[in-house]
Order: structure tokens, then C-alpha cells, then sequence
């Protein structure tokens, strides 16, 4: 049966700094269950469309809700059904270890899978002993997505997961979301500029382009749109034109 819960949506949303536009009248929702991939160039307006959403920024005007709760007055509850991974990872204080960080963390959330952060810490190769500071920015990364899963939400939202990842990695990782989403439902929200990555998790697409939404559906159906000769790189190339 399909589920038409509406977990995440933006109303008419904008946000200007200054003189600059960064949003314009954004209009977007995702059912639960859903995996969507967002896109745009540099300066399209992602991330603070996901800062808005996640109510870390005040928007200038229309609504943005999680779980049909406001987000920029989130209750507690709703907050405990989110994991969120930021594009730079600056959060903690460089004299913590991981398994230090883990531990402050966990303490915030009713539930917590120690045993999949620990196979994550393994399979991923971090050492929980390690200084924060001392790790290579993929390592960071790595550290805040396990962060992220270790309260199994049900609404993931990643800006630019995987920009640091070696390929591997970024396999791996892709795995771990396809697997959550077949196992328990999961929705998610994923900011990504690389369009193959796209196309091995996601089902659905947006594109912000000139701080508008300028398509959402299918990922399928858009690729059948333009034709099986062009790649999924070439499509976003086209439609950014």
C-alpha cells in the first residue's frame, strides 16, 4: 500500500541575504519512505534550503515543517527522528576522541545502536581512540554519518555526504542508506553534485537552479525524458542551461 504521510515540506519558502537571493518561492514535499536526491550547481541554494528546513536558519517568509511541525520550533520528539550531516564537519572540539564524541552524542537520543556504530567504526576503519583533529577530512565525514545513523531516525538529511569519501567509501556508504531505506522505511533528503551516486540511491530528484525549483519527479522518468543516449551528468548540464 503506498504511504502518503508527508514527512518534509517546504510552502512558498524564501531567504534573501541582502541584496542577494537565495531562495524564491521554494515549493517542496517528500512522502515517507522516500529517497530523493537534491541538486544544483554551487551557489544554487542547497544547503540553506536544508539549514531552513532543519530550522538552523530564520526564513524570510513561507513555512518549512518536519514530521508537520514547524521547523523552526521543533519539539524534542520530532528532533529525536532526525539525523542530519553537515557539509563541513566543525562540531567538535579537536582534543575529543571518536569514541568520546560518540558517547556525548548518544547520551541526547531515547535510543541508540551501539552495535551498528561499532560495526560501522570497523568496517569504515576509524579507530575509536583517535583524536578528532588528527583524522583526514574523509575520516571526519565518516565519523559524522555514523553519528548520524547511530539513533536509526526516520528522516536523514545529508548535505554533501559523500564529497569527501574515496570511492570505496562512498559505496559503502551508499549501501548502508539503501539498506535502512529497504529495512525500516527510511526517508531521505540527499544533496549531492555526484550524479552517479544519484542514480545508485535515488528514486525521486530536485533541481535548484537560480534559487528556484525547477524539477521535481522521478528519476527514471526524467532520464527516459531525455533519452537513454544521455548520462545522468549531461541531463543535469542540459537543464541547468
Amino acid at each position: 500500500m503506498e504511504n502518503n504521510e508527508i514527512v518534509l515540506k517546504l510552502e512558498n519558502v524564501s531567504k534573501s541575504y541582502g541584496d542577494k537571493t537565495v531562495l524564491k518561492n521554494i515549493d517542496l514535499s517528500i512522502k515517507k519512505g522516500t529517497i530523493m536526491g537534491l541538486v544544483g550547481k554551487n551557489g544554487s541554494g542547497k544547503t540553506t534550503m536544508i539549514k531552513g528546513l532543519l530550522g538552523l536558519l530564520k526564513l524570510d517568509s513561507g513555512k518549512a515543517s518536519l514530521f508537520d511541525q514547524n521547523s523552526w520550533d521543533l519539539p524534542s520528539e520530532v528532533k529525536q527522528k532526525l539525523g542530519y550531516v553537515p557539509q563541513a564537519i566543525n562540531m567538535f572540539d579537536g582534543w575529543m576522541t571518536v569514541e568520546g564524541i560518540i558517547e556525548y552524542v548518544s547520551v541526547f537520543y531515547d535510543h541508540w545502536n551501539s552495535k551498528k556504530v561499532d560495526k560501522l567504526l570497523n568496517d569504515w576503519h576509524i579507530d575509536p581512540k583517535s583524536r578528532f583533529r588528527n583524522l583526514s577530512e574523509g575520516e571526519k565525514q565518516k565519523v559524522a554519518i555514523i553519528l548520524a545513523m547511530g539513533h536509526e531516525p526516520e528522516l536523514y538529511i545529508f548535505d554533501e555526504p559523500v564529497a569527501s569519501l574515496d570511492p570505496v567509501a562512498r559505496r559503502s556508504f551508499i549501501k548502508e542508506l539503501i539498506d535502512l531505506n529497504l529495512d525500516s522505511g527510511s526517508t531521505m533528503l540527499f544533496s549531492t553534485h555526484i550524479t552517479s551516486d544519484l542514480e545508485r540511491i535515488a528514486a525521486d530528484v530536485a533541481l535548484l537552479k537560480d534559487n528556484e525549483i525547477h524539477y521535481v519527479g522521478d528519476l527514471a522518468e526524467l532520464k527516459e525524458k531525455f533519452g537513454e543516449n544521455m548520462n545522468l551528468e549531461d541531463i543535469f548540464v542540459e537543464l541547468n542551461k
